[in-house]
């Protein structure tokens, strides 16, 4: 009885232990990003943030070599530590747009007032629907758009200074 506890309690610990070197390998941050295939940011026509009277489309990704179209939201913890690289990013003259995914434009709008705007334009996806047709798995993602509006990377999980230089800082002149 006392060898079928011990070897349910190893086998139990085994499991733990494969499952943690899983996840651990699976958010190991070599595995945020897909460089794989060029593609065409999607189609859409959405209002901008605070400013139901302006629409915007993928035109606003055309405006530039390189830019960073970053994905987040006010209810998410992970995008606000995130928040002070990409004001540093903007005030070193990265274009960075923003998608507001699936939020309040109340919250969203204080969310700014209260960190600072980082965004050249903020695109108000409420339904998230811009969001689905960009493969987004959860906030904050950053892409790399090209000035013809094509997808040159995705980064998934929070921009730190070790992803920026490893993965964008390339395509800016600093």
């Amino acid at each position: 009885m006392r060898q079928s506890k011990t070897l349910k309690l190893a086998i139990l610990i085994l499991t733990v232990l494969v499952f943690s070197s899983i996840m651990l390998v699976s958010l190991n941050e070599s595995n945020n990003t897909d460089s794989s295939a060029v593609a065409q940011f999607p189609s859409f026509q959405l209002d901008a943030l605070g400013e139901p009277d302006k629409s915007l489309s993928e035109q606003v990704l055309t405006r530039e070599g390189y830019q960073l179209v970053n994905v987040w939201a006010s209810w998410c913890g992970i995008c606000a530590s995130e928040h002070p690289k990409l004001m540093a990013l903007a005030s070193q003259g990265v274009p960075i747009v923003g998608v507001n995914y699936r939020d309040s434009e109340k919250g969203a709008l204080k969310y700014l007032a209260q960190h600072s705007n980082p965004y050249q334009e903020v695109i108000y996806d409420p339904q998230g629907r811009l969001a689905i047709d960009l493969g987004v798995i959860g906030t904050p993602e950053t892409y790399l758009v090209d000035g013809q509006g094509n997808i040159v990377k995705k980064f998934s999980g929070k921009l730190t200074d070790k992803a920026w230089r490893k993965h964008f800082a390339s395509y800016f002149v600093q």
